[in-house]
């Protein structure tokens, strides 16, 4: 599973290959949006399990090394 701070730097990457033309822009907001997917479903997953007094899975979304 992919930590955010593994989804900042592939949209990092992105970024710099859009600047450069090496991607479509059309293929960069595509991936754009599902990163915005996959995070915001992560984030209602976590907001789920605080709701119902759950332990909180931080591992997922938050790199330690960060």
């Amino acid at each position: 599973m992919k930590t955010l701070k593994d989804i900042k730097q592939d949209m990092s990457e992105l970024y710099e290959a859009l600047k450069a033309g090496h991607v479509d822009i059309k293929v960069a907001g595509e991936l754009a949006n599902i990163s915005g997917k996959f995070l915001k479903a992560e984030q209602l997953e976590f907001a789920k399990e605080v709701f119902r007094g759950r332990q909180v899975r931080t591992g997922i979304l938050i790199n330690p090394d960060a």
